[in-house]
């Protein structure tokens, strides 16, 4: 499910918890819902980062079920309410690790699924995985990190921001700065070897040209772990690159195949290094 259709079942007020079955209650705004399992964790609260499930019916039908269509959780920001129906405020209810379901009337509803009959409901069923934790988050990848670095047999060192860098094939020439232009050849994969891209395989970019990718280190035209991977290497280096979500694309993924805090691996090249560009020259002031 793309990150827009969450957002619009977030604003229709589509929500869903948990908290051992006690029910039904019913939100500040007065909508039903019943907790179907207790979380043990910390109660939620405007402002936090949430990992969530849902799934939502009409009626009885499914229409959504994101734990079979995405496969992980998706986060969410818990805002506050801005109308009767956004249930966020149900959110608040809740705590770590709860699952329960919201019931809302669609007749009160502005903006109703298009299959839907006059006295029909919405029943959403939301199961809160975590709280995000920048720090938990962390700590869980250097676990995962370091499993696929002694599985593989890599020898790494750790960059500065986090990037574990096990060379392959030691260059001999100039290692880039900020601003440099930089020639790399690449395939990028997740822990598990999907391969999710690569300029050397055209059976990954099936009617894509292959030719190396060029871009000014530093300077964010590609992810952080990249900007700070490759400024580590020198000319005619050949390297595994291990980059921490934090550093890729974090919590919102990166389309289909890379989802929410995914660690990447990348087989990269540097073929080249060419001095950043001169800066123009200042123009003369006008003549007064």
């Amino acid at each position: 499910m793309k990150k827009n259709n969450l957002l619009l079942v977030a604003s229709l007020g589509l929500l869903v918890a948990s908290c051992g079955k006690t029910g039904p209650r019913k939100t500040p705004s007065g909508i039903e819902y019943t907790v179907e399992k207790a979380g043990k964790g910390e109660k939620l609260k405007e402002g936090d980062t949430i990992m969530v499930y849902f799934a939502s019916y009409l009626n009885d039908s499914l229409l959504i079920d994101t734990r079979k269509e995405q496969g992980v959780a998706l986060p969410m920001v818990i805002q506050k309410s801005r109308d009767k129906f956004d249930l966020m405020d149900g959110f608040a209810q809740l705590s770590e690790g709860d699952s329960a379901i919201f019931i809302l009337p669609l007749d009160s509803m502005q903006n109703k699924p298009p299959m839907a009959k006059p006295g029909d409901k919405m029943k959403v069923h939301f199961v809160i995985e975590s709280k995000y934790s920048i720090a938990k988050q962390n700590e869980k990848e250097e676990k995962e990190i370091k499993e696929y670095i002694d599985k593989n047999k890599l020898s790494t060192t750790k960059s500065p921001k986090g990037v574990y860098i096990a060379v392959t094939q030691e260059g001999s020439g100039a290692q880039p700065k900020n601003g440099d232009i930089v020639s790399v050849n690449y395939t990028g994969k997740l822990l598990d070897g999907t391969v999710f891209d690569s300029n050397t395989d055209s059976t990954v970019r099936p009617g894509m040209p292959l030719q190396p990718l060029e871009f000014p280190v530093g300077e964010g035209r590609v992810i952080p772990g990249w900007d700070e991977g490759i400024a580590q290497l020198k000319k005619g280096t050949k390297a595994t690159l291990v980059i921490p979500s934090a550093l890729a694309y974090g919590l919102q993924g990166g389309g289909p195949t890379i989802k929410p805090n995914s660690i990447l691996v990348f087989n990269v090249e540097l073929l080249d290094v060419k001095p950043a560009p001169a800066a123009p020259a200042d123009q003369a002031a006008p003549a007064k």
